[in-house]
């Protein structure tokens, strides 16, 4: 049903589609890779609509090595976004968790023209759950970061769990995630927490954006998001609000048609 591809060190994922009239590019939250968007792209709600969905892993995720000298900046995964849709002639660009930070950067930089779908994005370091901020400060002491990593791999299944409806969605995503090499997987971390720290809150990004964006969050989401983040974000003419009833902070998982729904409202907007 899905045919796999590569352009430039990516593998692209996606489904057969003849009647392409806007294309939506796909991209995963840490160890996260295209597995996390199946259920969404299977959403009949876009079915027959000439909307073609683009799950996306870049450098650096489900194994792919990352360009030589990449320094595991917020802005360089922003780049590489910027040059990826330009390259497939995205319209739209939907990112999850970390992905959705890229794209604040990427509606901050104002290079992509098209619209933006940020799920469950973190505004600032103290709206990451605790095991995230845990894992960020231990990768940063060399005696115990290496063994603190292949603890992580081990307990990868009991981390994801949580957030997978079905066994073989587990087991699949549990194999694509430690398909990232550790060390890869450090230097996306810290270099995430390193960004956010550079800003303090990236709510003032969003509010300033001259590109349509829409923010997404699940109802349930254990991503701290307050009802002030939400009026900061909210004073922009630029910026929809959705909050997806009953989703968790993979709310593309729990509520694929929900979402579905979203950016198709989000393309004919």
């Amino acid at each position: 049903m899905f045919h796999e591809r590569q352009n430039n060190g990516w593998l692209m994922v996606e489904k057969p589609h003849e009647d392409s009239q806007f294309k939506v590019l796909l991209l995963p939250g840490l160890h996260g890779s295209d597995l996390v968007f199946k259920r969404l792209m299977k959403s009949k709600v876009t079915e027959n609509t000439g909307i073609h969905f683009i799950a996306a892993n870049p450098p650096g995720f489900k194994g792919l090595d990352v360009p030589a000298g990449f320094d595991f900046k917020v802005e360089s995964f922003a780049y590489l976004y910027e040059q990826m849709a330009a390259a497939e002639n995205i319209g739209m660009l939907i990112g999850h968790s970390f992905s959705a930070n890229v794209l604040i950067e990427v509606a901050a930089r104002g290079n992509f023209k098209g619209k933006l779908v940020l799920i469950s994005p973190s505004l600032y370091r103290s709206a990451e759950i605790r095991d995230l901020l845990t894992l960020d400060s231990l990768s940063r002491k060399p005696l115990v970061s290496g063994v603190t990593w292949r603890l992580t791999y081990m307990m990868m299944d009991k981390v994801f769990k949580p957030y997978f409806n079905t066994k073989s969605e587990l087991s699949e995503a549990v194999t694509a995630g430690r398909m990232i090499p550790f060390e890869t997987a450090r230097k996306t971390l810290m270099g995430y927490f390193d960004h956010l720290d550079e800003n303090g809150n990236l709510t003032e990004k969003i509010r300033k954006t001259r590109i349509p964006l829409w923010y997404v969050r699940g109802s349930l989401d254990d991503i701290r998001f307050t009802e002030k983040d939400k009026a900061g974000i909210m004073q922009s003419k630029f910026v929809h609000y959705e909050e997806i009833h009953g989703a968790r902070h993979f709310a593309m998982i729990d509520r694929p048609d929900d979402v579905a729904r979203v950016i198709l409202n989000a393309v004919s907007d």
